[in-house]
């Protein structure tokens, strides 16, 4: 991606939301969003400015705390709220490894990873 290009929505951007919609299995209830969710702190404002996009979900997950979270999360969430089985998050799942680690207690979100 161009420089200016990156600067411009490092410095300009608050958040990027994207969404998937997944079939749900509670009665009444037709499909249901997972969601992921990056606010521009520092922290990402500068892996976008230095092109380090491989860090970004690693960055996504250690700012939960801020209200960031990963589709990952996200996927645990419905699960635990029985909205979503486990076959339809492993079949979305970007890290299907993260989510099995997740839905075993495992969580990986601390600072030192970047």
């Amino acid at each position: 991606m161009h420089g200016a290009i990156r600067s411009a929505m490092a410095m300009n951007m608050k958040c990027i939301i994207a969404q998937k919609l997944l079939p749900s299995i509670k009665p009444g209830v037709g499909r249901v969003p997972t969601c992921e969710v990056m606010t521009l702190n520092p922290t990402i404002r500068k892996l976008i400015l230095e092109e380090q996009d491989a860090k970004l979900a690693d960055a996504i997950r250690i700012g939960a705390e801020e209200g960031m979270q990963d589709f990952t999360m996200s996927l645990k969430s419905l699960i635990d709220k029985e909205l979503i089985d486990r076959p339809t998050a492993f079949a979305v799942a970007p890290n299907k490894d993260s989510l099995k680690m997740a839905l075993k207690g495992i969580n990986v979100s601390q600072p030192g990873i970047l």
